[in-house]
């Protein structure tokens, strides 16, 4: 997880959930997280968001999540 980002969760108080690429539902749980925010991101961070997601489909051995 970007660290800057963490810092700013664990300051408000929030609470953080870590994807793992190797988990089939990865790339979609982020591609649903970008439909969720795309009017209030900005968008070079759903670009990079999405462009995880496209990497992360091409994971050699997916699995069920855990």
């Amino acid at each position: 997880m970007d660290e800057m980002c963490a810092r700013k969760a664990a300051e408000r108080g929030q609470d953080t959930f870590t994807l793992v690429e190797q988990d089939r539902s990865t790339p979609k749980t982020i591609c649903f997280w970008i439909m969720e925010n795309i009017e209030t991101c900005p968008p070079q961070k759903l670009v990079a968001a999405l462009n995880d997601a496209i990497r992360m489909r091409s994971f050699p051995k997916r699995k069920d999540a855990d």
